[in-house]
């Protein structure tokens, strides 16, 4: 009787933590496409969305603001990336951020914007939000492989 019973617990704690983990993982379906009109920043852009123009903030990433170290190519980086083009978004957990921009995780054909950023150094992982970013420890590893090779602003700007 009490194997039977540990089992049943046993098996009602792991049907709930599978229940949970679906909960976390869920994401939201691929909208667009959508015209990108302006970079206004590394992470920050403006498209075209039902016929109004609407701010996107990258979820999950932080580049270097107007005066720091490698604020230039991370926003050329993404000009040449997304401007003028079509895109695909996704939403994260929050649908706005503090300044009433969408977060969203931006889509070139198969590219995750957001995470190429990272990888190649125009971006660090927005440690800062991780409880809010679905895909933030895909961001973390994508840091952590761009520190280990030092490539852009890792190999540029002092930390």
């Amino acid at each position: 009787m009490r194997k039977s019973l540990i089992l049943a617990l046993f098996f009602t704690i792991l049907i709930s933590a599978c229940a949970t983990l679906e909960t976390i993982t869920t994401e939201y379906p691929l909208e667009g496409p959508y015209l990108v009109t302006k970079v206004v920043d590394g992470d920050t852009a403006d498209v075209i969305i039902n016929g109004t123009t609407e701010r996107l903030r990258f979820s999950g990433i932080n580049t270097p603001e107007t005066d720091e170290c490698f604020y230039q190519e991370a926003t050329d980086k993404l000009s040449e990336l997304i401007l003028d083009k079509e895109i695909y978004l996704q939403r994260d957990i929050s649908n706005k951020g503090n300044y009433g921009r969408l977060l969203r995780y931006i889509y070139i054909d198969d590219l995750l914007v957001n995470e190429y950023l990272v990888e190649q150094g125009y971006a660090k992982c927005y440690h800062k939000y991780k409880d809010d970013t679905s895909k933030y420890y895909q961001l973390a590893m994508a840091e952590a492989e761009a520190i280990r090779l030092n490539l852009g602003l890792w190999a540029e700007c002092k930390y």
